[in-house]
């Protein structure tokens, strides 16, 4: 009897006896399986957003930069063309492309009108011939009338290089009694071919004829300025900003180019100057 209750005993202790610890090592194994694919999964998820973010991001700032890059040669561009103005053979300029184009453009002319007080009017009219980098991402820097200008894909664009233009004594539209303004017109002319595009560095030589004056008057004149050009808010402030009162004739649209006319009266003394400069790629 006491053998058959020990019996017992031992198959109670069975009954509750806790799982095996074989059984538990399966368990964590599973747990470190389940915990990897988690990490594998957050690591792939930030290395994607990451990716899609920051690579853009890059990207962005490398065009932009490539774009400061042409305004800083543009703006050497525009030193070198003031040299053969001011009777230098010629001069060579690099740009580096860098997945863009540098062509001659046919989008912009210029149209210039003296009237003096009791004489005959005078007028010039020429086409601007600017010359133009375009980048593959998106915004231009031209050189045009000896003017540097800078737009982008954002909208809007800038004179940041002032064309040849001196305006003394002239504010708000009105001469004071002792206002000069001289103008330089400055005709582009491009030979050769008319664009070339890659990542490669471009040299572009200019040169210039001799300057010839084409006015020089005191007393009373009126002078009035009409720009046709892609970019008339920006040929706006300039004019402006020198005295003269401008008003939008025809706004630009993606096709086509607006007019400005810019005026201003009472001018005392007037020179105009007429230069033709030459372009071309090497």
């Amino acid at each position: 009897m006491r053998g058959a209750r020990g019996s017992d005993a031992a198959d109670s202790a069975d009954a509750i006896r806790p799982p095996s610890t074989a059984w538990r090592g399966d368990d964590r194994a599973v747990s470190e399986t389940v915990s990897f694919v988690l990490v594998f999964a957050l690591v792939v998820g930030s290395v994607g957003t990451v990716y899609a973010v920051g690579v853009s991001e890059l990207e962005g700032t490398r065009d932009a930069e490539r774009v400061e890059n042409a305004e800083r040669a543009f703006d050497v561009l525009a030193d070198n063309l003031r040299d053969v103005l001011e009777g230098a053979p010629s001069r060579g300029t690099e740009v580096k492309l860098a997945d863009a184009t540098v062509r001659s453009a046919e989008n912009a002319s210029m149209n210039v009108t003296v009237d003096p007080d009791g004489g005959e009017s005078v007028w010039w009219e020429f086409s601007l011939r600017p010359l133009v980098y375009e980048s593959a991402a998106g915004g231009e820097v031209r050189l045009s009338n000896g003017a540097v200008l800078r737009d982008s894909e954002r909208g809007g664009a800038a004179v940041v290089r002032d064309p040849p233009l001196i305006a003394d004594g002239v504010a708000d539209g009105t001469g004071d009694g002792d206002a000069r303004v001289r103008l330089t017109l400055v005709k582009q002319e491009h030979v050769g071919s008319a664009a070339i595009g890659g990542s490669q560095t471009v040299r572009i030589r200019t040169a210039a004829g001799r300057p010839r004056l084409f006015y020089d008057a005191d007393g009373g004149h009126d002078i009035r300025v009409n720009v046709t050009t892609p970019y008339t808010d920006a040929w706006e402030r300039q004019y402006e900003s020198s005295g003269f009162d401008c008003t939008e004739v025809t706004e630009p649209t993606a096709d086509t180019s607006g007019t400005i006319s810019c005026t201003v009266s009472d001018v005392d003394r007037v020179t105009v100057v007429w230069v033709r400069v030459t372009t071309s790629f090497e």
